[in-house]
């Protein structure tokens, strides 16, 4: 693998233990995002990052490059959030339109449903359509919902996802077919008509 974020971890696996900071100092904000879009409030967002990091570090030597590191780690975070979600004995939330608004804290997604700046004339419009976008993005089924952060808001690829989640590529496209088939019925209710 060829990318930056996977060499640095080859240089941890050697025993450049100096490499993990700024693997972690360029991730950490992107996990800690993941985590809030799942469900979780701020800290356990942190903590939860946090714990897969110290795993992460833990596990250096054995490391191996057969796929790209971020693939690597969503799948371990992912695992760890379902570790989080049998102990707590309740499910990871839906993320709420409120998390998806990002308040301001950084990690809230900004890319699914942003694009160049509106015109003025365009830019109630353009809120309007935000916020409905999030509001049916928050009525998809944990599944959906799952493959839906991973592709619109981290832009892996259906084949990464995949590799995350332990399912096959056309089960990822299915679920993605089926968000934004939800998505779309939610818009349409609004009166809004999804491109």
């Amino acid at each position: 693998m060829a990318d930056e974020d996977t060499e640095l971890m080859l240089r941890v696996a050697a025993g450049e233990d100096a490499a993990f900071e700024p693997l972690v100092r360029r991730m950490l904000p992107r996990l800690v995002g993941y985590f809030r879009r799942l469900g979780a409030d701020a800290s356990i967002a942190e903590d939860c990052a946090q714990e897969v990091f110290l795993k992460v570090f833990r596990a250096r030597a054995g490391y191996t490059a057969r796929a790209k590191f971020t693939t690597y780690l969503f799948h371990i975070a992912r695992n760890h959030w379902i570790d989080v979600y049998r102990h707590r004995k309740a499910g990871p939330g839906m993320v709420s339109a409120e998390v998806l608004r990002g308040d301001g804290d950084g990690d809230g997604p900004r890319r699914e449903f942003e694009g160049p700046s509106p015109q003025p004339d365009q830019a109630g419009s353009h809120r309007e359509l935000v916020a409905a976008l999030r509001r049916a993005v928050a009525t998809l089924g944990q599944e959906q919902h799952e493959v839906f952060v991973l592709a619109r808001v981290e832009n892996l690829r259906y084949q990464e996802i995949g590799e995350i989640l332990g399912i096959p590529v056309g089960t990822v496209k299915s679920r993605m077919h089926a968000a934004w088939r939800q998505i779309r019925a939610v818009l349409r209710q609004e009166g809004i008509e999804p491109p």
